[in-house]
């Protein structure tokens, strides 16, 4: 018995700890970019890497700009597998395949995806991936540093950021610029440094969905539990439809007390994910 006892835990240590020692001894990336029928960037899209027999090697969520990436591949056949919880898109499978065998050196594929609407069921993913309209007239030097900020922003982060941070000096008031890389700091973790700019784009549009929720989010992990409410209701209000935002909003509520109000939430969630966000059953 006790013999069956160790080949069950080692069969289960080698199950749970094989992938992460792969994904660690090779240089070979896959870097990609998700996007929604209307071109515009997907965030908080769960992507997962798959072998080629389709078990899942790993997981990760896209950056505000739609960004996945993953590091320290083996050479071999791979599948891209993008889940949008929350909007009605159909699951988008892309395969992959990397040469280099040297661990010195490293490959990197570069990989596109592009969701499809599930017509079968709503419309609710077209207004999931697209905010209230807002348009401001901005310097040209301004966005042609905007532009070149998001070209590079997926593939070299700090020279991204340094880009989109010029154009914000040279028109104080750019609300995308201010948006995407307030949004960029905090997808990155580095919560204090991105909410002022967040703060800042909503004072100039106060109609941003995900302005409001990455402030949301953001408060939340600052343990800031006060505005991480208003953000995360404000983003609620201009889009009821949004699963994160009920998430946020729920889990903020059942920290705070207010159980009755997290319930309606987090059932509104559980709801909009077709029960199979874990976070929300959590």
């Amino acid at each position: 018995m006790k013999k069956l006892l160790y080949i069950l835990y080692f069969s289960l240590f080698t199950l749970l700890v094989t992938p992460l020692e792969i994904l660690s001894q090779y240089n070979n990336r896959i870097e990609g970019q998700v996007y929604a029928p209307n071109r515009n960037p997907v965030e908080n899209a769960y992507v997962e890497l798959l072998n080629d027999v389709e078990s899942v090697i790993a997981r990760t969520r896209t950056t505000p700009s739609g960004r996945f990436s993953f590091k320290g591949i083996p050479p071999g056949r791979f599948i891209v597998k993008v889940i949008a919880i929350g909007g009605n898109f159909l699951e988008q499978k892309q395969e992959v395949q990397l040469t280099t065998v040297s661990r010195s050196g490293g490959d990197t594929a570069y990989v596109d995806v592009y969701l499809r609407i599930d017509k079968r069921g709503s419309d609710s993913a077209a207004s999931m991936t697209r905010e209230v309209l807002f348009v401001q007239e901005v310097p040209p030097e301004a966005k042609k540093l905007y532009d070149e900020g998001i070209a590079i922003l997926g593939k070299t982060q700090e020279k991204g950021e340094a880009k989109l941070e010029e154009a914000i000096k040279l028109f104080p008031a750019y609300f995308d610029a201010l948006s995407l890389l307030g949004r960029d700091y905090i997808g990155r973790k580095e919560y204090e440094k991105g909410y002022p700019y967040l703060l800042r784009a909503i004072d100039i549009n106060s109609r941003s969905y995900a302005s409001y929720y990455s402030l949301g989010f953001a408060f939340y992990n600052l343990k800031q539990y006060p505005a991480a409410i208003e953000a995360a209701r404000a983003a609620i209000v201009l889009m009821p439809e949004s699963s994160d935002a009920q998430l946020l909003y729920g889990t903020v509520l059942r920290i705070t007390g207010d159980f009755t109000e997290a319930e309606k939430a987090l059932v509104k969630a559980n709801t909009l994910t077709k029960k199979m966000n874990s976070d929300v059953h959590w």
